[in-house]
């Protein structure tokens, strides 16, 4: 049997479904006040699915200043630019302090500080129709760099699939201790509970392949 074959057949284990969005997103939010430490580390993600999480955040008494957050990628564009998932959930949010506790990945020295980091306390990640997540993509130019290369922020130049990117390679996403993928949908869940053969497999499943010890599949149809 395939290694993959092998990860498939314990995913269901990994799965915790909610019966809505609102109950996905006050799971999501109880995992944020469990993390009790002076200074907690988050990876959140762009995306439609996660956009309710981070309107009740908004409506969420927090202490930001207990918190370092960044995103697994980015567009390359302005803030302001309506691509950018950080000028995104900056204006859900909309909140000063937590504006001081972000970590952007488009400022100068953005890599150099996500190498200080020993370890994230919490990753919450989406996947695409594709397989895709963050902005790993099965055809990108450098796939093999982005889940093989020990650097923390790769580009892709290409621009592929609509500007050009930054993302966290997988090698930097593993520094997280828990993660939690969103899946929202049948067509999605079915794409990630597929059996694929070694030569098609998809970014999700390299994710799964190299830490499913720390996965849990937050999942909403």
């Amino acid at each position: 049997m395939h290694y993959l074959a092998i990860i498939v057949n314990s995913l269901n284990k990994k799965v915790v479904s909610f019966n809505s969005i609102s109950d996905l997103d006050d799971a999501l939010l109880a995992l944020f006040n469990n993390l009790d430490k002076s200074i907690s580390r988050i990876v959140l993600s762009g995306g439609s699915t996660p956009a309710s999480f981070y309107k009740l955040l908004s409506e969420t008494d927090i202490k930001w200043s207990n918190y370092e957050i960044t995103l697994s990628d980015e567009r390359d564009v302005e803030i302001l630019d309506p691509l950018s998932n950080e000028g995104s959930i900056k204006a859900i949010i909309n909140n000063n302090s937590f504006n001081r506790s972000f970590i952007s990945l488009v400022k100068e020295g953005a890599q150099s500080r996500l190498d200080l980091i020993k370890s994230y306390d919490l990753c919450i990640l989406g996947m695409g129709d594709d397989g895709h997540i963050a902005s790993i993509f099965p055809n990108m130019s450098n796939l093999s760099e982005a889940l093989h290369h020990k650097s923390s922020l790769i580009n892709l130049n290409d621009g592929y699939p609509d500007v050009s990117r930054l993302t966290m390679t997988l090698n930097e996403i593993n520094k997280s201790k828990q993660i939690i993928l969103l899946i929202k949908g049948e067509k999605k869940f079915n794409l990630l509970m597929d059996k694929r053969s070694d030569s098609e497999l998809l970014p999700v499943d390299h994710l799964f392949i190299q830490m499913i010890d720390k996965i849990k599949i937050f999942k909403v149809l």
